[in-house]
């Protein structure tokens, strides 16, 4: 009778382990099915903020499309438009959005040949004809080269309604190529060692909309020769931060290290990283 009372209450104990077993799984995957529908959610504006990309007419085809890989990478599954503008102010579109296309790029082609200022009068043209086409309302600009001359200039004499959030401005020679012994230097630029270009984009920074954020990025090679000085590609903070008062709502700059004299920064694979970082 004892062995069979021992029998019994080992039973139970065994039978309640299990149970307890049991109802511990039954309770860790209720939790799981009622976490997974949050945890798959993504938040995100439906909102259509294209980034328009404004680069160097002296890019190469292979060169413009290894930089706006870099820049695009974060966001591959989003349409790349392009539209190309003539001296007469004619723009031509190529490419449809799609519905989903929240973040889409638009590649803006000017002609070459013009002035700084009617590159910008162009640049108007088109972002205000792409707002109507594309249907948005706002949008981030990004530039290389002399496309990030245009697009400063283009700041300083748009409209409010076509101000950019953001405006990037990567490897713009700011203050030309020449002055090779000063390349090292980040600190602003001496009026003195000012080219007649930069005098003008500073005499007209107090036209800049002071909500307009910016970001420059300039390169630093490490071989001794670099075909666009350190200190004219971060000249642009004279324009956007001078040392009184900040024109601008928020102003970064980042100098990124490369291999190469001659298109290093354009295989930068940290560009689109610290462009979506900024704008995000």
């Amino acid at each position: 009778m004892k062995a069979t009372t021992k029998q019994v209450l080992t039973g139970a104990a065994w039978l309640a382990v299990l149970l307890a077993m049991i109802g511990g799984v039954i309770l860790w995957q209720h939790q799981v099915r009622k976490a997974k529908p949050v945890t798959a959610v993504t938040v995100t504006s439906t909102e259509r903020i294209p980034m328009v990309l404004l680069l160097d007419s002296h890019l190469t085809h292979q060169q413009n499309q290894q930089l706006t890989a870099n820049i695009q990478h974060n966001s591959a599954s989003q349409t790349l438009v392009t539209a190309k503008a003539s001296t007469n102010g004619t723009v031509v579109f190529k490419g449809q959005l799609l519905n989903s296309d929240n973040r889409p790029y638009i590649q803006v082609q000017l002609p070459t040949g013009i002035s700084t200022t009617k590159k910008a009068q162009l640049l108007k043209r088109v972002l205000g004809l792409a707002q109507q086409h594309f249907k948005f309302r706002r949008f981030n600009l990004v530039s290389y080269g002399d496309g990030g001359l245009t697009a400063t200039s283009y700041v300083e004499q748009t409209t409010i309604a076509l101000t950019p959030q953001h405006l990037v401005l990567i490897a713009t020679p700011f203050n030309g190529t020449g002055s090779q012994n000063r390349r090292r230097k980040t600190t602003p630029v001496a009026a003195k060692n000012q080219t007649a270009a930069l005098k003008t984009l500073i005499a007209k920074r107090k036209i800049i909309n002071p909500k307009l954020q910016v970001l420059i990025i300039a390169e630093k090679s490490a071989k001794s020769k670099q075909t666009l000085p350190l200190q004219s590609a971060l000249a642009g903070q004279s324009i956007f931060k001078p040392t009184v008062k900040p024109t601008v709502k928020r102003y970064q700059q980042h100098v990124v290290r490369t291999w190469r004299t001659e298109s290093g920064i354009l295989n930068s694979r940290r560009i689109g990283n610290i462009i979506q970082s900024f704008i995000n």
